[in-house]
């Protein structure tokens, strides 16, 4: 297979786990319209009480392991024949049966934590949810190292819809009277569970019949390289998809606080927390892009390879950085337009916009620094990538506590950015080192910046024909105005791209589009060469 095919194969395998991500993003924060209405806030508590753990389970199933496997994989040349698959799901069952026990034993120490002794038994049943992971996991691995992204993707969105589908159908139960609210629970992790059988059964009846069935593979992989290469490899990269959850978990303890020093009084200040909350969801729901990068390139760039062929892979790197900050910038530029609408759309009104509007500044380096750190975790700076995560959590308890009481909302907002640009600075400065005298990022900035601006005009536009002409206010209204919007603005931006050469013709043709919308021209930035 030649590098142009091998480079479409991956970014096309990038670009459907990328629209597979926003799709479960979607899913996922649209079940929990339902879920309240048909629960009340109690059932929405109990829920969001459980949710941090199942979230824990499934970032290590669809990012964490199956991303360490594949690069271990790649790394070693090895074929994931019936000895290696038995020895890497011993070692994934022996740390996921310790998880196991951990919740469970732990259960009440837990629940008396989250204030409410009545998780216990919730609790108890989501420790069970960990032991479905490691053939998921393992069967993830196995696909990404063999490039058939797409099945992933597929697994994933089998998995979300299974779980909004059972939890929906808790809720109604539950509003009608025949379940507790507490159960709610209960159809969390019947839901999660039903969702991993699921996509495992679906990844087995895809699988390739060769690899877990031969004994080709001669070579012999001890348990302490599986447990160090996989397990803790595993482990920090689950960390690093969980940046933002990290960011949350810090505003949990600082923001209240700092917000009753401002001036708000403790109702006050945890009405204004869920208002800077509220933005949660849709950094996310970018990120998601630089999440799906990272699982696609953690693969493909090892030391093996950049030792194989430096120009290859550094023109793997370069592209992803490209692709993955293009959609970054057109993202940010047009959540920061539409900030207000999405805002009112959501959450019924435009409370903390503009502070929302700083937050969403975040989205401009947060999937960059994902791909960044995953990069980063190929060349084997697994304990630097990790460190910088606890790191960049402490540089974030501290400005909350500088910036809340003076700043309020938009205090915690501009400590996120703050905080994401310092753990990637760190991380991009690592990565040039590493590639010595390589320009990682190569974009014409004047033209993206024209591309930008055409993007912001266009948005500007239709908010000056509503605000003045159409006056859409209603939740259905908004829905259809939000849509056009982002897809009007999405289309300019992208042909943007294109009509300014932004995209090599390489590039362009790497995105997943139909065929007749190849680009046939040359550059040209080409003819200048």
């Amino acid at each position: 297979m030649n590098h142009s095919t091998k480079n479409k194969q991956i970014y096309k395998g990038a670009f459907a786990l990328v629209f597979a991500g926003i799709i479960g993003k979607v899913i996922s924060a649209f079940y929990r319209i339902p879920l309240q209405n048909l629960t009340g806030d109690i059932g929405f508590y109990i829920y969001q009480q459980i949710y941090p753990i199942i979230g824990i389970a499934i970032t290590i199933a669809l990012y964490g392991f199956p991303s360490a496997i594949a690069k271990f994989l790649a790394e070693n040349k090895a074929k994931a024949s019936k000895p290696l698959s038995k020895n890497i799901i011993g070692v994934l069952l022996l740390f996921h049966v310790f998880l196991f026990l951990l919740i469970y034993c732990f259960r009440s120490q837990i629940a008396l934590w989250m204030g409410d002794e009545d998780l216990v038994e919730a609790l108890k049943l989501v420790a069970w949810i960990f032991l479905f992971v490691p053939i998921l996991s393992l069967l993830r691995g196995i696909q990404q190292s063999e490039k058939r992204m797409y099945l992933t993707a597929n697994s994933q969105l089998i998995e979300q819809l299974i779980r909004a589908c059972i939890i929906i159908g808790t809720a109604a139960f539950i509003s009608l009277g025949y379940l507790s609210v507490y159960r709610i629970a209960d159809g969390a992790v019947l839901a999660t569970t039903v969702a991993f059988l699921a996509s495992t059964l679906y990844l087995l009846f895809h699988r390739k019949k060769g690899p877990l069935c031969d004994g080709m593979e001669e070579r012999v992989f001890g348990f302490s390289s599986l447990w160090s290469t996989i397990i803790f490899g595993g482990i920090v990269i689950s960390l690093n998809h969980m940046l933002l959850l990290l960011m949350q978990f810090a505003d949990s303890v600082t923001v209240v606080p700092g917000l009753v020093e401002y001036g708000l009084s403790t109702t006050e200040a945890m009405k204004a927390k869920g208002v800077i909350d509220r933005g949660q969801p849709l950094l996310q729901l970018v990120t998601v892009v630089g999440s799906s990068f990272a699982m696609a390139l953690m693969p493909e760039i090892t030391k093996q390879n950049w030792h194989a062929n430096k120009k290859h892979a550094f023109n793997q790197i370069q592209s992803s950085l490209k692709f993955c900050l293009l959609l970054s910038v057109g993202a940010t530029a047009g959540l920061w337009i539409l900030m207000p609408e999405i805002n009112q759309l959501l959450f019924t009104d435009r409370l903390g916009s503009n502070s929302l509007r700083i937050l969403a500044l975040t989205l401009l380096v947060s999937p960059l620094t994902l791909v960044v750190a995953s990069l980063l975790q190929g060349f084997g700076y697994m304990k630097w990538t990790a460190f910088l995560i606890f790191f960049g959590l402490w540089v974030k308890i501290l400005l909350n506590k500088w910036f809340v009481p003076s700043f309020g909302i938009s205090g915690n907002a501009l400590a996120t950015v703050c905080t994401i640009v310092v753990i990637f600075v760190i991380n991009y400065w690592l990565l040039r080192k590493r590639v010595i005298k390589q320009r990682l990022l190569h974009l014409p900035l004047l033209r993206l910046i024209l591309a930008t601006g055409l993007l912001i005009a266009i948005e500007c536009l239709l908010k000056f024909l509503n605000n003045n002409l159409l006056h859409l206010v209603t939740r259905l209204e908004l829905v259809i105005f939000v849509l056009f919007s982002v897809v009007l603005g999405f289309l300019v931006f992208l042909f943007s791209l294109r009509w300014l050469n932004i995209l090599t013709k390489e590039e362009w043709n790497q995105l997943p589009m139909p065929k007749k919308w190849n680009y046939k021209g040359v550059n040209r930035d080409e003819t200048n060469h």
